[in-house]
């Protein structure tokens, strides 16, 4: 009895609750979420006269940064307590950097603006505003109608085109800050023997669908709805697609490290030493659970043999 071998059990470190809740934060799904579909960006586009979806991206977008920001802050002092690489300590402060643009927001919104109070200060001084506005508008196809303007047909065009155009370079300076936050996590994240994350690519915004409806607009004369058309592509895209797919990754990441640091260990069953009585003469082993001696009926004491 004195010589088995006793059978290994499996006890598990504690529970990492950090990185609970890192997971948790990164398999939220964002999907269809701050960001217009195709359909509905062409709809309420041509009926607000281009105004509507700038203000709501805008708004929406800053939004998601925040939260983005948020989750990747997470994860950076998640692996900033795991790791021993000095790059982990300076991830907090790289996700820190991502912040929302305020100020190509705040150029595209004053631009819009100024576009719209420039039109509207003209129409309402002609002589009948409902056919000015609509012959400089979505009528300046027929150039030759008296109340077209050619002064406001421009204001109009060239002013969304830019005011969507800051939008989409907002949204490409964003996935750039994503990548290179990425980057310097992947220093960390290959030192610790997981696979890096793939840093963020957007291209120009040329889906197939948002372009067959850009290209429906530019054959109306709707020369601002190819940049709008653009912009809420790369956004749709960033959000729902390549923003998901980074959170997926790096949720992987966690899981990987985990297993790496924290796995479980082989603890063997404990064993009572066995207890020999105490009777100089005796000395028959006790059974642990017994109080008297089977062979002398002398009470069990505390001499223990020298071999566990």
């Amino acid at each position: 009895m004195l010589d088995a071998q006793p059978d290994p059990a499996v006890a598990m470190v504690g529970p990492d609750h950090l990185a609970g809740g890192v997971l948790r934060s990164l398999s939220r799904n964002f999907r269809g979420q701050f960001s217009w579909g195709v359909v509905r960006t062409l709809f309420l586009g041509v009926i607000s006269l281009g105004a509507l979806p700038l203000i709501v991206w805008s708004r929406e977008l800053a939004h998601y940064i925040s939260l983005e920001r948020q989750q990747l802050w997470h994860l950076a002092e998640w692996l900033r307590l795991q790791s021993a690489n000095p790059e982990a300590a300076a991830l907090p402060g790289e996700a820190e950097k991502i912040r929302s643009r305020n100020t190509l927001s705040t150029v595209s919104l004053v631009w819009l603006v100024a576009v719209a109070v420039f039109v509207v200060t003209q129409v309402w001084s002609s002589g009948s505003p409902k056919d000015v506005l609509l012959a400089s508008t979505y009528g300046a196809r027929s150039p030759m109608s008296p109340s077209f303007r050619a002064d406001l047909f421009l204001a109009w065009v060239i002013g969304l085109s830019i005011a969507y155009g800051v939008h989409w370079l907002a949204v490409q300076l964003h996935a750039a800050d994503v990548a290179r936050f990425v980057r310097r996590l992947n220093q960390v994240t290959q030192w610790e023997g997981v696979a890096p994350l793939t840093p963020p690519r957007l291209g120009i915004g040329a889906q197939p669908l948002w372009m067959m409806a850009a290209f429906a607009m530019l054959l109306g004369g709707v020369f601002w709805g190819l940049p709008m058309m653009l912009a809420g592509a790369v956004q749709r895209r960033y959000i729902s697609r390549t923003s998901g797919r980074l959170r997926v990754e790096a949720a992987q990441a966690v899981r990987e490290i985990l297993m790496l640091k924290r796995p479980a260990m082989r603890v063997p069953t404990f064993i009572r030493p066995a207890i020999l009585c105490r009777v100089e003469r005796c000395r028959a082993p006790i059974p642990p659970l017994a109080n008297f001696c089977a062979r002398c009926g002398a009470r069990a004491g505390t001499v223990m043999s020298d071999v566990a």
